[in-house]
This record gives structure tokens, C-alpha cells and sequence, in this order.
């Protein structure tokens, strides 16, 4: 089956996590349509009604994807692609370093968590907190209040990570996270977080190194 939208999964891809769904039983419908009704409302944001009338009934998609959300099914898979994505690139599947950041944006009151102000980038609404891997591959994400600080805030992402990533030993950080207990991070965790500091005779934007 050829991809109808940009995001289906190819047919590779999808041989790389089609053994995920095979203890379900999906009553009829192809777990392959289902997960290409999940893509495509993801990527375009769309609502589940308008999903379009190429995939399966929309309640149908809903009802797996709360139950796949639920068995913490959606981690694993992305989990499992973000592996495969690392051999790919000849790294290792787990790995030893990682960044850690957030990013506020501009939210509406409507449904999520609660709104804050992030008086830095003086943006109304939620952050964004994520770690990736040096690829910029997706570890671990939590939203909440722009208004929360991020070394306090830390914790509730970085838990995500347990059990996930055995060789990570570094965690990049801004100065944002000067406050982020170190030295219990690391008698717990054998993590190290690493500060960069910027510049400070640069002007402008300048990407940190490792960052």
C-alpha cells in the first residue's frame, strides 16, 4: 500500500513497528489504517470528525488511540522508531548524552494544562519541556505553565527518562538550570548535568556548543 498523505508511515517503516500491534484484536479494521488515522491527525491537528473518509471510522481510530495511550503503547513506539533511527545513523540504540530545554508558546485558555507568564520571553501561556539526544531525537516531553521555572520543573521530565536510556551519563543544559541539584541528580540518577554557559562577548543569537 502506497502513502496517501505525507504522514503515513512507509512500508518499511511500518515493518519496523507492526509487531507492537500483533496481540491486538482489531475487529475487523487494518491496525496499519488506524495508525495512519492517529499520523494524520497529529500532523495536520485536525479534529477526530473530519478525520477523512479514506480511514477507518473516526470513532473506531478514537477508541485505539485512547486505548493505546492508556497501555503507554504510543511511548514504546516512538521509542522503538527513535532506536532504529540511532543504528541507522551508526550510534548506539541507547544514548550516553543528551539536552535538555523548553520552548513557551502562546496558548489559548481552552483545554491543556493551566496558563502562566514566562516573564523572560514574555510569552503568556505553556512551555514546551523536552530532552533529546544529540540527533535532536525525541526522549521525553512534559507541557505545562510558561510561568514555572525550569530547574524546578526538571524533575518531571527527566523521570521520563528512567529506565529508558542505560548509557546516558550527560545532560546539556542552559543557565536555566543553574538551580537543579547536581550532586543528588547524580548520587541518584549517575546523571550529569552540564551547564553552558554563553558567551559573554558574543552579541546576538549564537548556538552554544552541545547545544
Amino acid at each position: 500500500m502506497s502513502s496517501r498523505y505525507p504522514s503515513d508511515p512507509s512500508g518499511a517503516e511500518w515493518k519496523r513497528i507492526e509487531p507492537i500491534f500483533d496481540r491486538f484484536r482489531f475487529s475487523g479494521l487494518d491496525p496499519r489504517e488506524l495508525i495512519n488515522a492517529v499520523f494524520y491527525l497529529v500532523k495536520s491537528g485536525c479534529q477526530w470528525r473530519m478525520l477523512p473518509d479514506e480511514f477507518p471510522p473516526w470513532r473506531a481510530a478514537h477508541y485505539h488511540f485512547r486505548k493505546w495511550r492508556e497501555m503507554n503503547l504510543l511511548q514504546r513506539l516512538c521509542d522503538r522508531i527513535r532506536r532504529s533511527a540511532r543504528v541507522a545513523e551508526g550510534r548506539d540504540p541507547s544514548p550516553s548524552t543528551a539536552v535538555i530545554d523548553t520552548q513557551s508558546v502562546d496558548t489559548e485558555r481552552q483545554g491543556g494544562p493551566g496558563r502562566g507568564r514566562d516573564p523572560n520571553k514574555k510569552v503568556t501561556g505553556r512551555k514546551r519541556h523536552v530532552i533529546v539526544d544529540t540527533l535532536g531525537l525525541l526522549l521525553a516531553v512534559v507541557v505545562h505553565p510558561a510561568n514555572e521555572n525550569d530547574a524546578q520543573s526538571a524533575p518531571s521530565v527527566l523521570e521520563q527518562l528512567l529506565g529508558k536510556v542505560p548509557r546516558l551519563k550527560v545532560i546539556f543544559a542552559d543557565k536555566g538550570y543553574k538551580g537543579l541539584p547536581g550532586g543528588l541528580l547524580w548520587r541518584c540518577f549517575h546523571w550529569l548535568i552540564s551547564v553552558v554557559e554563553p558567551d559573554e562577548e558574543s552579541s546576538g543569537f549564537d548556538p552554544l556548543p552541545k547545544r
